[in-house]
């Protein structure tokens, strides 16, 4: 029996002689959907009832592992021709549970995204995992305009770049992309005012200051042999921005800064985006503009509808895969031809689970991993490697971003001596940086 453990209102639902059916869906299915809590349907068939009401606790364990936590919606009792009772209980995640606490109503004073959404969970009391972008500050809010913490929480994930979700253990998850799985560096480059060997530097040691975390992602690489072959490759010109404009700071109107990439306006039009947000710091709203440039000014495909068939795969695979949450990376092999690919790395972006007896499938829902802005670790780069190195003609991307990013510092090749950086005065082009939404939403 793959489901192991039922609980209702913390006691254990004896699971012997019951039949049973059971679906739990987490996260999403695109990218640019808002945060959506989890949500389960199980069917129990019995001779003897089951006592379940609404409003009580919900836990579902499958191999002695979590698969879903958090209270009971929806019941249905009837009765097949066989005289079994057939309850059928829906249940939904904790994080719609945010809609039920009012924060902000006393006004919030300026602070670090971090520390704003860390304080907004702690006054719900309920359990969550924060990996929130630690570099990014909010604005000072004036008292008395509270709202619901789902809201408030809601328009961080669009300003900044984030999401929410439930994870199976019942935690709430807040994740910006710039954390996803990896503990990516968070210095802005505008703030680099010292050479790299520069004592003073605040960031000097890369290394142990931004390497991977705990989390760092390690593909779950998944047998062709394991899949259901109904795979759904989307792309869309919808998904293009090629205008970016990003409001910031506390004065009336708004400062704004826009990005935009010219030859993806030449080719798919012109597709502008604006995006009012909290942001205090001109440097994050650059940051939130580039990025989404960086991430959306040409079309990419996500991967939807791929049917794993879990009980097919042996005990490790099936660990890795049940260990998958929103934000890890799956690798498909030996996709069907003719596609977009034959081989694909996706971002979880959400995943149905289904379990009778003798049968368990997942349901992926993959992102393109530059929606979510993946690239090198610093710790990732060769040690012998100097930036010294570095051909001077690499642009980083498009004419258009290069102008943007001149107005604050560019790159100066030096063959033999540290790197520093130094106001632009030249051509050169600044890194990009990484953020993303798309028109219409943002991510």
């Amino acid at each position: 029996m793959s489901v192991t453990l039922v609980e209702v209102a913390g006691s254990a639902v004896s699971l012997t002689n019951v039949e049973y059916s059971l679906t739990i869906y987490h996260g999403r299915n695109d990218v640019t959907d808002s945060p959506q809590p989890s949500n389960c349907e199980l069917v129990l068939r019995s001779t003897t009832g089951v006592p379940v009401a609404i409003g009580d606790s919900l836990a579902i364990e499958a191999y002695n592992t979590d698969r879903f936590a958090g209270y009971i919606t929806d019941v249905t009792v009837t009765h097949d021709i066989d005289g079994l009772a057939r309850y059928q209980v829906t249940g939904i995640g904790n994080l719609s549970k945010l809609g039920l606490y009012t924060v902000g109503a006393a006004g919030f004073s300026e602070e670090t995204l971090e520390d704003r959404v860390d304080g907004i969970l702690t006054t719900t009391g309920l359990n969550y995992t924060l990996n929130a972008e630690p570099s990014m500050v909010l604005l000072a809010t004036a008292s008395g305009y509270g709202g619901s913490a789902l809201e408030t929480l809601t328009a961080y994930c669009t300003e900044t770049g984030a999401t929410m979700c439930d994870l199976p253990n019942g935690n709430i998850l807040f994740e910006s992309y710039t954390r996803r799985g990896y503990d990516y560096n968070p210095a802005t480059w505008a703030y680099l005012t010292e050479s790299w060997d520069s004592t003073e530097y605040q960031y000097l040691d890369w290394a142990n200051a931004y390497q991977a975390g705990e989390s760092a992602p390690t593909p779950v690489s998944i047998p062709a042999s394991a899949i259901a072959w109904e795979p759904i490759f989307r792309n869309s010109v919808t998904a293009v921005i090629n205008r970016a404009t990003v409001t910031y700071g506390d004065s009336q109107p708004q400062d704004d800064l826009t990005v935009s990439d010219s030859t993806s306006i030449t080719r798919y039009g012109l597709r502008d985006f604006v995006l009012t947000t909290s942001l205090s710091d001109p440097y994050d709203a650059l940051t939130r503009a580039g990025a989404i440039i960086t991430a959306q000014s040409e079309p990419k495909y996500d991967l939807t509808n791929l049917e794993v068939l879990v009980h097919t795969v042996d005990g490790a695979t099936r660990t890795a895969l049940m260990g998958l949450v929103q934000g890890d990376r799956v690798l498909i092999n030996s996709l069907p031809q003719p596609g977009p690919y034959s081989q694909f790395l996706g971002v979880v972006e959400g995943w149905g689970e289904t379990y009778s007896p003798n049968f368990h499938s997942y349901t992926l829902s993959l992102s393109d991993p530059r929606y979510s802005y993946a690239m090198a670790q610093w710790v990732s780069v060769d040690a012998a490697l100097t930036w010294g190195g570095v051909n001077s003609s690499i642009q980083c991307t498009t004419s258009s971003y290069q102008a943007t990013w001149n107005k604050e510092k560019t790159w100066q090749p030096a063959p033999t001596a540290a790197p520093t950086w130094s106001p632009a005065t030249s051509s050169a082009a600044g890194p990009p940086h990484r953020v993303t939404s798309r028109t219409g939403s943002t991510t």
